[in-house]
């Protein structure tokens, strides 16, 4: 019989989300122990984190763009108006009124 246990022993060799985290500033020295890491997601003041960190619960990703920069780039489908007719339009050229409306559905809300 297999028995799975989840979220176990954490394994030591495990890399440190600080490093690809928007939220965090990392400081180095010339040596590998000399390192300060803050991080600004878990309070107003920067925390020092003094461990490196496998799992948190604000782990913002550094490398994927944020979402105001994905909707500059995306072509967006737009129905007829009286200033330009139905078709796909760069989310760089949309009015702010549209680009406020459309991060409102974006968000669920209405």
């Amino acid at each position: 019989m297999l028995i799975k246990i989840y979220g176990g022993t954490r394994l030591q060799e495990a890399g440190n989300l600080c490093e690809d985290c928007r939220s965090a500033r990392i400081i180095r020295g010339r040596r590998n122990e000399e390192e300060i890491v803050f991080c600004t997601a878990v309070a107003i003041n920067p925390v020092r984190i003094a461990f490196k960190v496998t799992s948190c619960t604000d782990f913002v990703d550094a490398r994927e763009p944020p979402y105001h920069e994905l909707f500059e780039k995306a072509w967006i489908l737009t129905g007829k108006t009286r200033r330009r007719p139905a078709g796909f339009v760069k989310g760089s050229e949309l009015e702010p009124e549209e680009i406020m409306r459309f991060m409102r559905d974006a968000d669920g809300r209405d």
